[in-house]
C-alpha cells in the first residue's frame, strides 16, 4: 500500500476525480498506479465519464508520484488512503469519504467519542459563553472537539479544548502545510493544537488555497468524523447548517443550543430544534455525559440590598439592555448603575458590551 502511496497523491491533484469517482477506481483497479497505465476504455468501465477520462489521459504526464511523495516528506505530514488500516472507520461509512486525509499531528482514537462544533463567525458574547460552558467540561471527560479552525465559534472552540487540557481536530477547507493555513491569524492557534497532542486535516493537497467553494466540502468531514453535531449560533444560511445536514444524512446526533428569538443568529438552531434537533442547555444534554455537569455550587454572596436583588432577579443568563433592566425593576437609573457595579464585582454578573449585562450561571 505505501508503495502505491505517491499515485493516490498525485491523483487527489487531479480536480477531475473527486470522492465518488477516487473510490470507483479503488474499487475497479488493483492499484492506483494501474490508474496511470489504464486506458479510456479501462476508465468507462470503471465508472468515470467520458470527459473526465479523457482529460485524464491528457494531463496524468503532468502528476507526478514520486515529487508528491517528497512534498509530504517536506512538510512533515502523512497522508492516509481509503485503504490504509488508520483511516477514520466512522468516517468510510460516507457516501462520499475523502480518498485521501493529509494529516498533521495524530489523529485521536477513534473510540474516543468525536464531538463536531460549528457556529458563526461573528459570534456573540452570548455563542462564546454558551461554548466554553458546554465544551470545558466535556473536553476535560476525553470527549475530542472537531471544528474548521474560522473565526468566532470554531477558535472558541479549538481553544477552550485546549484550555481544558483536551484534545482538539481541526478540518480545513485548504491545504494543511503551514503557509496555507487559513485564517493567517489562526496559524498560532493550529500550532498549538498540534502541540497539544491534536491533529490538522484537509482532503486538499498541500498549497491548495482556500476557496469559497471547498468550505462546504470539509464540512462533510467535520460532522462525518464525529458522533455528534453541536450548533451554536448559525443563521439560517450558513455553513453551520450544511455541516447539521451532513451529520443527519449520517446518522448522527444533532445537537442546537437555543437562542434570543430576536437574534438573527439564533434562527439556524431554533430552526434545528423545531426540526427534531436535540435542544441543549447544559454539557450533560450531548452524549448524555451527566458527570459533565459537576456538582451544583451554590453561591456564596447574599444580595446586600434590595437594589441588587432586583437586578439579580431581572438579570437571566442570556443578555440584557441595561435599560430593560431598569424597566423591569422600575429603580432609579442610578440605582441600577450602582448595583451592577456591586454585582459584577462579585462576578454574579457579567458585562457582554454595550451595556448589555447577564447572570452568570453557577453550577
Amino acid at each position: 500500500m505505501r508503495e502505491d502511496l505517491g499515485y493516490w497523491l498525485a491523483l487527489a491533484r487531479f480536480s477531475g476525480f473527486g470522492p465518488v469517482r477516487m473510490l470507483k477506481l479503488s474499487r475497479r483497479f488493483s492499484s492506483m498506479k494501474s490508474v496511470f497505465e489504464a486506458s479510456v476504455t479501462d476508465l468507462l468501465e470503471a465508472g468515470i465519464e467520458p470527459e473526465p477520462a479523457h482529460r485524464f489521459l491528457q494531463e496524468r504526464i503532468h502528476l507526478d508520484p514520486q515529487v508528491e511523495l517528497e512534498r509530504l516528506n517536506t512538510e512533515g505530514a502523512r497522508a492516509i488512503t481509503l485503504k490504509d488500516e488508520d483511516y477514520p472507520p466512522i468516517l468510510k461509512t460516507l457516501y462520499d469519504p475523502p480518498a485521501v486525509l493529509f494529516v498533521r499531528g495524530e489523529l485521536p482514537d477513534p473510540t474516543r467519542k468525536h464531538l463536531a462544533v460549528v457556529g458563526s463567525r461573528q459570534a456573540s458574547g452570548y455563542g462564546k459563553d454558551v461554548a466554553r460552558t458546554l465544551i470545558e467540561p466535556l473536553s476535560r471527560l476525553g470527549v475530542v472537539i472537531v471544528s474548521g479552525l474560522a473565526y468566532g465559534i470554531d477558535a472558541c472552540a479549538h481553544q477552550t479544548c485546549l484550555d481544558a487540557g483536551g484534545t482538539t481536530v481541526a478540518v480545513l477547507g485548504n491545504g494543511v502545510d503551514a503557509q496555507s493555513i487559513y485564517p493567517s491569524q489562526h496559524r498560532a492557534l493550529s500550532s498549538h493544537i498540534l502541540a497539544r497532542g491534536g491533529a490538522l486535516i484537509s482532503e486538499f493537497p498541500f498549497g491548495t488555497s482556500p476557496l469559497k467553494h471547498h468550505f462546504p466540502i470539509r464540512n462533510r468531514i467535520i460532522a462525518g468524523m464525529c458522533h455528534g453535531t453541536l450548533v451554536i449560533e448559525a443563521a439560517l444560511k450558513s455553513g453551520s447548517l450544511i455541516t447539521a445536514r451532513a451529520a443527519l444524512e449520517g446518522g448522527r446526533d444533532v445537537y442546537a443550543v437555543p437562542g434570543p428569538i430576536t437574534s438573527p443568529l439564533s434562527e439556524g438552531p431554533n430552526n434545528l430544534i423545531k426540526m427534531g434537533a436535540i435542544p441543549v442547555t447544559k454539557p450533560s444534554d450531548i452524549f448524555g455525559l451527566q458527570e459533565a455537569d459537576g456538582p451544583e455550587q451554590a453561591s456564596s454572596y447574599i444580595p446586600s440590598n434590595e437594589d441588587e436583588r432586583l437586578v439579580l432577579q431581572a438579570l437571566e443568563t442570556v443578555p440584557h439592555h441595561i435599560d430593560e433592566v431598569i424597566r423591569q425593576t422600575q429603580l432609579p437609573s442610578a440605582h441600577v448603575s450602582s448595583a451592577i457595579t456591586m454585582l459584577e464585582m462579585r462576578e454574579m454578573i457579567r458585562h457582554d458590551g454595550g451595556q448589555y449585562y447577564r447572570k452568570v450561571a453557577r453550577r
